[in-house]
């Protein structure tokens, strides 16, 4: 009995041997350890053990099996107890790796096209950056530039002909600025125009168009591109049958636009003539791929157009700001019974204010103070007249008023001379102390009564020299007495602004000019400066200020 129930313990072992051996089986095409033939070989030698002690009852031989599987297996332990640790990955995770390292070949197809596409537009960026050295005429540059790209895109779409035009930057009006080939007009051609090629394509090549009715003015108004294959259908072109050469084929209208600032500059305009297979999506992708590098090439030279007027008024600016400075008395003369104080702050860029000393006579001593309208060597143009014409006639006996009227004349006869003055100009007889002004246009002339301690305003409005050549300009006198403060001053000066937005107005100056009345006009003038300039603070000069004082001793 005890001998049959030991066979249960051999069948189980191999049983266990077997089902060993199917899982290693499954590990190994798994993939997730490794799995070393020994393995195998002593699982085998067990079941073999197991099957041969079942048949051949002998303890022995069994032992001696279990011992020779045992053996077996003692190698490979030692070689994974003392060898080079490995990690072992998952079949999983090696797939996963396997698809990460795949490289990604995602080939675009590249048409030949395309490529000459960006190279010519390439060319129009480098193009615009030649311009920079062209010399002569300063639209040459531009003119090239725009030559160049419609010529291209007439060239890559196949077109018949094509056009550019520039919006106006001052006025609502769309130019032509380069044509070239054959475009039917695709507007109404003026009723008194000879419907012949060589007067309709002249016409065109200088035309000009309102932003409205009509296509251009349309499309640059919209900033939408057009491919407009068959103008019949469209109600905006209209087609000046009955000759061939003014049918219409088909037309592409491209705005150009400033990159950065969305405002349309222009219009490509190209057209195809009837008869031939109109413009399609691929010449229309083509001409709009083209139109944004031509975009960027005329940022470039528009940039540094006006960067290089900019430079041009600077440096006008800055030669006439130096001229106004010369004018200025370097030093004022000694003159009896006057104290004088003066104060000329000038802006960068501005040639408008000036004063001036002139001991005439014996019995006169002309001041002058003017602001010329604008900025520049016109302005510059204007004070220069107007200086020489005072300094000329001062010496003579007419009045200050009659001195005025002819100056306006003057300036007012002068064809190159479109800019208007404010002037004030007093006389004063120091023997007398009679003083007889007159003005025109914003510098008024202030007195500071000694006898009533107020400040008042003497002279009257009247027009600015140079707008009215009939203008008469009146005589205002009266007598000074010792202590009084003749005052005249430009209007950058009251209107000069703080950080607030405040202006120093006329109350402040005249109360400077109270609290100080009895200092010498020199104190008084340095005293407004310092005044203005700690009113101001840090905030720009906007306008020149200038003051003069004339201290009655």
């Amino acid at each position: 009995m005890s001998d049959a129930i030991s066979y249960i313990p051999l069948f189980a072992t191999a049983f266990v041997a077997v089902a060993i051996g199917v899982l290693l089986t499954i590990i190994k095409i798994r993939k997730t350890a490794k799995v070393s033939f020994i393995s195998y070989f002593a699982l085998a030698v067990v079941i073999f053990a197991c099957v041969y002690t079942a048949t051949h009852p002998s303890m022995l031989i069994f032992a001696l099996l279990i011992l020779f599987a045992s053996l077996l297996l003692v190698p490979y332990c030692l070689l994974l107890v003392f060898g080079k640790p490995q990690e072992y990955i998952s079949a999983a995770e090696v797939e996963e790796i396997e698809e990460e390292s795949k490289p990604e070949i995602e080939i675009e197809e590249i048409q030949v096209e395309k490529i000459d596409l960006i190279q010519r537009g390439k060319a129009f960026v480098s193009l615009a950056s030649d311009t920079f050295a062209m010399k002569g005429d300063k639209d040459e540059g531009m003119q090239t530039l725009l030559d160049a790209i419609n010529a291209t895109c007439i060239e890559v779409t196949q077109a018949n002909g094509g056009a550019i035009l520039m919006v106006d930057e001052f006025e609502d009006l769309i130019t032509v600025k380069s044509f070239n080939g054959e475009f039917p007009p695709p507007y109404k051609l003026p009723e008194d125009l000879p419907h012949k090629p060589l007067r309709v394509s002249t016409s065109f090549k200088y035309a000009q168009f309102p932003l409205r009715d009509n296509i251009f003015g349309e499309v640059a108004t919209a900033g939408k591109a057009e491919l407009i294959p068959v103008p019949k259908l469209d109600d905006r072109i209209y087609e000046n049958e009955p000759e061939d050469f003014l049918k219409l084929g088909s037309y592409i209208f491209i705005p150009l636009r400033m990159p950065g600032k969305d405002v349309v500059v222009g219009v490509l305009a190209l057209s195809r003539n009837p008869g031939t297979d109109p413009f399609g999506d691929k010449e229309f992708d083509w001409a709009q791929t083209l139109a944004g590098f031509a975009e960027s090439a005329l940022k470039t030279i528009l940039n540094f157009k006006q960067y290089n007027e900019k430079q041009e008024l600077t440096k006008e600016a800055d030669i006439a700001s130096d001229i106004q400075v010369s004018f200025l008395p370097k030093k004022l003369p000694p003159l009896a019974g006057l104290n004088i104080g003066t104060y000329a702050e000038h802006t960068s860029g501005v040639c408008s204010d000036i004063y001036d000393v002139i001991p005439a006579r014996a019995d006169r001593i002309a001041f002058v103070m003017m602001d010329v309208a604008g900025k520049g060597m016109n302005s510059l143009l204007v004070m220069t007249m107007i200086r020489s014409m005072f300094r000329l006639i001062v010496n003579t006996t007419q009045s200050a008023g009659t001195i005025l009227s002819w100056a306006n004349r003057g300036i007012c006869s002068e064809p190159n001379a479109d800019h208007f003055a404010s002037v004030a100009l007093i006389n004063y007889d120091p023997s007398k102390k009679k003083v007889q002004l007159s003005t025109g246009g914003s510098v008024p002339v202030m007195r500071f009564n000694s006898a009533k301690g107020t400040v008042e305003k003497v002279s009257v409005t009247c027009e600015p020299i140079g707008i009215e050549k009939t203008t008469s300009y009146k005589d205002i006198e009266f007598t000074a007495n010792a202590g009084d403060i003749i005052i005249c001053y430009t209007d950058g000066l009251v209107e000069a602004l703080n950080a607030q937005g405040q202006q120093y107005s006329l109350a402040s100056l005249s109360n400077i000019i109270k609290a100080n009345a009895k200092l010498p006009g020199k104190d008084i003038a340095n005293l407004v400066k310092t005044d203005v300039k700690k009113f101001v603070g840090n905030e720009t000069l906007r306008d020149d200020q200038t003051l003069l004082v004339i201290k009655i001793q």
